[in-house]
């Protein structure tokens, strides 16, 4: 399973679930939808609807989806690259979604930790870092996969000194 969520931008279904929200199955196709949307994957319910019809998804009725008809979709999604805005944006830095969702997520606590009110996870209240720069190589000149950092934005900074909420 590593070596597939290392080729694929958007999220697997274990990644959802640790970092977007609980699942439950079945799901209407709205359901489908929002949820392979949280996942990184630019789809909207007509597309589900046409993946039914084309028969790319087999679910056991055109309105209610089980876990392997959206993983379904979302390989086919995958394999035609179709993406939301942000997990095309880490495509484009070397890195995937979960990795920007992970060190978002870490910034957050750990800002949250430190100034002791909810910090959250958005990325208006932070800088993006990534290392190594773009078409930079290792030592062996191979280009090292992306590692995202985040810290927080000076203004944001400033008004969690000064105590104020965000």
């Amino acid at each position: 399973m590593q070596e597939i969520a290392e080729k694929r931008t958007g999220l697997t279904f274990e990644e959802a679930v640790e970092l977007r929200r609980k699942v439950s199955f079945p799901m209407t196709r709205a359901e489908a939808n929002e949820h392979l949307r949280s996942r990184g994957y630019d789809c909207h319910p007509v597309m589900l609807k046409a993946m039914v019809e084309h028969e790319v998804v087999k679910p056991i009725h055109p309105k209610v989806w089980m876990q392997k008809d959206v993983e379904d979709a979302a390989e086919h999604i995958e394999d035609c690259g179709l993406f939301t805005p942000y997990a095309e944006m880490c495509e484009a830095l070397g890195c995937r979604y979960a990795d920007f969702l992970r060190a978002l997520k870490a910034a957050a606590e750990r800002e949250s930790a430190k100034y002791g009110q909810d910090v959250p996870a958005r990325d208006h209240y932070f800088v993006m870092h990534r290392m190594p720069p773009r078409g930079e190589g290792g030592a062996d000149g191979v280009v090292k996969p992306a590692v995202l950092t985040f810290t927080l934005c000076a203004d944001i900074r400033e008004r969690l000194e000064r105590g104020e909420p965000l």
